[in-house]
C-alpha cells in the first residue's frame, strides 16, 4: 500500500485555486502552500490554533456550523470526517459541494473503513462510497494509502487520499 504524502503532494500539485476553505484546519498544514502563494484561505476550526492575517481569515467554530457565506474554488477537508456522525457527514458533503464553484476542487484525507469497519454511527468511507457521494462530479484521485507512524505506539491508519472536480 503506498504511503499518503506522495499522493497528497501529487494532488496538490494539480490545484491553483483563487480561494480556498480550509475545515477543521488545526495550524493550516494542508493549506499553507496556498496562504504562502497569497491565496486567500478561509480556516476553520472549534479550536483557537491559528490567528487571521492578510490572506488568512480564521474562523473558529465546529465545521457543522460554519455558515458558508461565497463558494470557494477548493474545499479541503483533512482528518474531519470521521468526526462527524453519518448523516451529519452526508449533510456537510452536499454543503461542501454546493459551495464549490464550477470546475472547483474537494479534497479530502479520511481514515477508511477499514480502521473502524462496524462503525454504523460515524462516517469511515470506502472508496465506493466517496465514488457514489461524488457520481456528479469528476473523480481525480480516490486513494487507499498508508499514514505515516505516529504517537507513543507508533502506529498507522489506512487512509483514502480523495480529490474530485465539479463539472
Amino acid at each position: 500500500m503506498q504511503r499518503t504524502k506522495p499522493v497528497i503532494v501529487e494532488c496538490m500539485k494539480r490545484l491553483n485555486p483563487n480561494s480556498v476553505l480550509d475545515l477543521g484546519c488545526g495550524k493550516c498544514k494542508f493549506s499553507k502552500l496556498f496562504i504562502d502563494r497569497g491565496i486567500n484561505v478561509t480556516a476553520v476550526d472549534k479550536e483557537n490554533t491559528i490567528e487571521s492575517k492578510d490572506n488568512l481569515i480564521f474562523v473558529q467554530k465546529d465545521i457543522r456550523d460554519f455558515e458558508f457565506k461565497k463558494e470557494f474554488d477548493l474545499v479541503i477537508g483533512t482528518g474531519i470526517l470521521h468526526f462527524l456522525k453519518r448523516d451529519e457527514t452526508h449533510q456537510m458533503i452536499k454543503k461542501i459541494k454546493e459551495n464549490t464553484i464550477s470546475n472547483g476542487f474537494n479534497f479530502f484525507i479520511c481514515i477508511s473503513n477499514e480502521e473502524r469497519y462496524n462503525d454504523e454511527i460515524h462516517f469511515y468511507p470506502n472508496k465506493e462510497e466517496l465514488n457514489k457521494l461524488y457520481s456528479d462530479w469528476e473523480i481525480i484521485q480516490n486513494e487507499l494509502c498508508l499514514s505515516k507512524k505516529h504517537g507513543e505506539e507508533m502506529h498507522q491508519h489506512k487512509m483514502i487520499i480523495f480529490l474530485a472536480q465539479k463539472v
